[in-house]
């Protein structure tokens, strides 16, 4: 699972300089926008790696990833140490990020330059020599590295689970807002104006909207929306490239049966399957404001997990029993568009 950020020139140039020059002990590496970009490396302050772990105290900040990578000591060039370090109370999405560039970062400045790979929650587990002594540093084997790296894989998805249990049960989560609105101290993300419409057109039987998140403005938006749509109309909606929301008002049903559909199909990028599931419980509420009544909630993989049979299954409506209920004489559905696209 990867997150599409690569490392930046720079980062390639500060690495190759810090490679060259024994008297660095650190590189501190952050991700700015779409790139892995180098901080100002930091000297060894003794000969003895211990004595230069204090020197990382103040990059190792209580809410704020960082990588960091070290030399074991000043006669070593090769053999060196990448630090992973994402603080249990960071933002989910930082926490998703960097766990998910962990792999690249390796990768792009040379897996053989390195002799140690290690992820890290607590500034602890880096300033306290005790800890070196414990895990041992820069003397991993070839087959150790590359196990690291390939256990990096399940640690993405294992994150990705972590975030979307933290959301179920209320421990994280974002604000939405009505575009100038105000979120108090939680991450916000807007809703537009078309999107809170479409919701609210939810009242008629076999209505149907999509909503979707655009990643770099955070902000939830109208996908798509359409009226007098069959249960596998809806269902062959869903795009399979892409997360998204999808609500439904199933038609022949007693009341006001709202499905909601949470998609995530695996090829999704790690930084939009960490945004949508953080973000999916307040746009729950965000439809509740609208006047959306939600009974039924599905979420799947990839877009062929929830067929028509289990999506019937789900509101009590037996084969037959509601197959037609829907109009069949309109035309098929229009192929959703990307959110944040017009």
């Amino acid at each position: 699972m990867q997150s599409g950020i690569t490392a930046s020139t720079e980062l390639t140039e500060a690495f190759n300089a810090f490679t060259l020059d024994s008297s660095l002990f650190a590189l501190p590496i952050t991700i700015t926008g779409e790139s892995l970009q180098p901080q100002s490396a930091i000297p060894f302050t003794s000969s003895d790696f211990n004595v230069s772990l204090s020197s990382l105290q103040e990059h190792l900040q209580p809410k704020t990833p960082i990588y960091l990578i070290l030399r074991p000591s000043p006669q070593q060039n090769n053999g060196l140490i990448a630090i992973t370090y994402v603080p249990s109370t960071a933002p989910v999405r930082q926490k998703m990020l960097f766990a998910s560039t962990r792999n690249t970062l390796i990768r792009d400045l040379g897996l053989e330059k390195f002799g140690d790979n290690v992820f890290v929650t607590d500034a602890e587990e880096v300033l306290d020599p005790r800890q070196w002594e414990t895990r041992g540093k820069g003397d991993k084997s070839d087959a150790g590295r590359s196990q690291d790296i390939l256990s990096t894989e399940e640690r993405e998805l294992q994150g990705v689970k972590r975030a979307e249990e933290e959301e179920r049960h209320g421990t994280s989560g974002r604000d939405l807002m009505g575009e100038g609105g105000s979120g108090g101290g939680r991450l916000a993300m807007k809703i537009t104006g078309d999107a809170k419409e479409a919701l609210g057109s939810l009242a008629r039987e076999g209505a149907f909207v999509q909503l979707g998140i655009e990643i770099a403005s955070e902000t939830l938006g109208l996908v798509a929306r359409e009226g007098g749509v069959s249960p596998s109309q809806f269902l062959g909606s869903i795009p399979g490239d892409r997360p998204t929301y999808s609500f439904y008002r199933y038609p022949g049903t007693e009341g006001e049966e709202v499905v909601f559909l949470y998609t995530c199909p695996g090829g999704s990028k790690v930084k939009e399957r960490m945004v949508y599931a953080s973000a999916r419980a307040s746009v729950l509420q965000a439809a509740k404001g609208e006047g959306v009544n939600v009974t039924r909630r599905l979420e799947q993989g990839d877009n062929d997990e929830v067929g028509e049979q289990r999506l019937k299954d789900e509101v009590g409506i037996s084969v037959g029993e509601g197959g037609n209920a829907a109009p069949t004489s309109r035309q098929g559905f229009a192929k959703p568009k990307r959110p944040g696209k017009r």
